[in-house]
């Protein structure tokens, strides 16, 4: 069953009058799924009166309309009775102030963020609170599964600017301390990474004021941690009380979009391999977004390592608040955001949300239908794409798609790094980097993996590894790409290459970890250049949108393209079997549009899409026999998945004016039928051709003979 369905459930709203109401209506669009969050102020108002009556009476009227139903339980919003009890337990900022339970916007019922899950007291609390709420909901069967954790991460105090960052109360920095000599082992080995001088583990404070590196970094590394760590606790109370998947998503696109991560502190991958399915959410504002949308995709994909994955918050078409709204998208925005989620694996769907929010600060936002739960062009859309779920979902969830011979690295130290010495700005310079390569892909049809540098496993299978952010990368992604290139492989490695030591000191190389050897190249300077021309010695290319111009000295590589005075600004060197390349500029960041996802944060850069990037890049891409684009025409996004005897294409034309052109495929069909929207589609042996509305969306079943 391909899961598709809404967010319904939020603390006191909406209220019980309008359930029934609602799930019929629910049922009527082909909904077969309600994720519903279990707000602990809202559930257990008083000490230990776990409120039952509320919870048999949600799941029974979901049953009453065949509605599956997942429970979130949302810890974050602690009753006032708690608050009033435990008062020592509030969060600690980095000013040493206790941060006091309110109102925010995703928890409009108060009490957020709750209390610290470093204390025993507290962690007893979300044992019984769990314990306890499952001992009812074990009894209905239209439980399908259960959220630990609202997209796993620390909270920010994003109001602050820069954001600010927890936790600094007793319980977290003992934690702090226990996790460095785990670490380090002696406190010696800490002093010399952080040149710091103590006598022993209990006088080591976390970092507060001042940006840096091997103490800053390393703080949020625990964050990481500790944040697993929890959600492995809830898990596992779960798992001891019911049989039901577990299931967690990512923030706002996740880890490789977040801006913020180094304050937020949350690994996608570390966190996917406690449940049992992944998941992301997503809020784009426009069409424009599609394609931030399908990096998020790819980036939970990969991070859930096999398990199947789905699309857990995607906005229902109005973003912000009743005053400062975005207006509801039109059909063909919807069906963009929607597709876009599905085209790239996902086997499930949930759209934030289906009423309108009545109360906090996302009030009269984010819903599918009208202020009294009325139909809107969104729910049309709906049922529409529920009807061909239903029919057709089993492709597209028995369904494979080409694995992806290019690997994008996304290194979490480098974006850590980028982030401790520009607290202000953020790491968006790591993201920018990142999305920018990753558009070039999009914009192809080229599918692409997000390697985690510390996941790196059997890359052999790529002809091309990409490394957008190297100045952190981990020893042991040296290690591997070292021996993926000497057996054959080929890595493009923008500047800055292993700056860092493992302990975030600064290398006495660079590139480090022995890769001046493997490049052919040392730094000789690095300089602020916003704009840059390259040469290859027969056509200029010029960037916009760059942040550093590294120029290389000891050059024994070959030098592909050169900076105006002559000097090499991409070098390339053979290596085993393979070929090592480093560019002296930030080629992804010079093609990215500056985007963003998440809902806390926004971008309020302008992109620079420089075309001279991209070719350099699709031309290495040609050179290695990398599969291009299998449709003839631009701006159409065009997704294969196959099983023994047919396939489904899902088609997206993102440009204002009609597309008539051909695709390839990998084998030979002989029936085509357009099963959701409008597209002409003739199929001859292995090709396509189609015609396409300007903004239209269409999704196809091919029958081989």
């Amino acid at each position: 069953m391909f899961v598709f369905g809404t967010q319904y459930l939020r603390g006191f709203t909406p209220e019980r009058d309008q359930w029934e109401r609602d799930m019929e209506n629910m049922k009527k669009i082909g909904f077969n799924t309600i994720r519903a969050w279990l707000v602990w102020n809202a559930v257990e108002r008083r000490e230990g009166e776990i409120d039952y009556d509320y919870i048999e009476q949600f799941l029974t009227c979901a049953k009453q309309y065949e509605l599956q139903v997942g429970l979130l339980f949302h810890l974050h919003a602690c009753p006032a009775w708690a608050i009033e009890k435990f008062s020592k337990y509030f969060y600690v900022s980095e000013d040493n102030l206790p941060f006091e339970p309110a109102v925010r916007p995703n928890t409009p019922s108060g009490g957020w963020p709750g209390l610290c899950f470093d204390n025993e007291e507290v962690r007893e609390m979300e044992h019984r609170f769990i314990s306890g709420v499952i001992a009812e909901t074990k009894k209905h069967d239209n439980v399908a599964f259960y959220e630990p954790m609202n997209e796993p991460h620390q909270w920010v105090d994003y109001m602050k600017n820069p954001a600010g960052i927890f936790c600094y109360c007793p319980a977290s920095v003992r934690k702090f301390r226990v996790w460095l000599q785990k670490k380090y082992g002696d406190i010696e080995t800490l002093n010399n990474a952080w040149g710091y001088f103590y006598d022993s583990f209990d006088e080591v404070r976390p970092p507060r004021w001042t940006s840096s590196y091997s103490d800053y970094i390393d703080f949020r590394q625990f964050t990481v941690d500790n944040i697993v760590e929890e959600i492995r606790y809830r898990s596992d109370i779960i798992r001891s009380c019911d049989n039901k998947p577990v299931i967690a998503h990512a923030w706002g696109g996740g880890a490789v979009t977040c801006s913020q991560l180094g304050g937020m502190a949350f690994d996608d991958w570390k966190n996917a391999e406690i449940f049992d399915k992944w998941g992301y959410s997503a809020f784009p504002r426009s069409a424009d977004d599609c394609c931030m949308l399908g990096f998020g995709c790819n980036a939970a994909r990969s991070a859930a390592g096999g398990k199947e994955y789905w699309q857990s918050e995607l906005t229902a078409g109005i973003t912000g608040s009743i005053f400062e709204q975005s207006g509801r998208i039109d059909d063909n925005t919807y069906d963009k955001f929607s597709l876009e989620s599905i085209r790239h694996g996902a086997v499930g769907l949930l759209y934030w949300q289906y009423r309108k929010e009545r109360i906090g600060a996302e009030i009269g936002g984010f819903s599918l239908t009208d202020y009294d739960g009325g139909p809107t062009n969104l729910t049309r859309k709906a049922e529409a794409l529920g009807r061909m779920l239903r029919e057709h979902g089993d492709m597209l969830t028995e369904g494979s798609m080409k694995p992806a011979e290019v690997g994008l690295v996304f290194s979490i130290r480098s974006y850590f790094a980028d982030w401790a010495i520009a607290k202000k700005g953020g790491n968006k310079a790591a993201v920018d980097s990142l999305s920018g390569y990753y558009r070039m892909f999009w914009e192809e049809n080229i599918p692409i993996d997000i390697i985690h540098e510390e996941y790196a496993e059997n890359l052999s299978r790529y002809k091309l590894i990409i490394l957008p952010n190297a100045a952190a990368i981990s020893p042991r992604l040296a290690d591997k790409l070292k021996e993926y290139i000497s057996n054959g492989g080929v890595l493009l490695s923008e500047q800055l290459f292993g700056i860092f030591e493992e302990s975030f000191k600064l290398s006495y190389h660079v590139p480090g970890f022995g890769y001046d050897e493997i490049f052919g190249v040392r730094e000789h300077d690095l300089h602020p250049r916003k704009t840059v021309t390259l040469t290859d010695g027969e056509k200029d290319y010029h960037f916009k949108g760059n942040r550093y111009a590294e120029k290389f000295c000891d050059v024994t590589g070959e030098g592909l393209y050169f900076y105006e005075d002559g000097t090499p600004a991409i070098v390339s060197k053979a290596y085993g079997s393979g070929k090592a390349m480093i560019t002296g500029i930030n080629l992804g960041l010079c093609y990215s549009s500056r985007e963003l996802l998440g809902d806390d944060f926004k971008s309020s850069d302008t992109g620079n899409t420089s075309g001279a990037s991209k070719a350099i890049v699709m031309k290495l891409c040609r050179s290695l026999g990398v599969d291009e684009n299998r449709c003839s025409v631009p701006d159409v996004k065009v997704s294969v998945l196959t099983t023994d005897k047919e396939c489904m294409l899902i088609l997206i034309n993102s440009a204002s004016a009609d597309r008539e052109g051909l695709i390839r495929l990998e084998e030979a069909y002989v029936e085509t039928k357009t099963v959701y929207g409008r597209c002409d589609a003739t199929v001859c042996g292995s090709t396509l051709r189609f015609t396409l509305k300007a903004n239209e969306s269409a999704v196809l079943r091919l029958v081989q003979g």
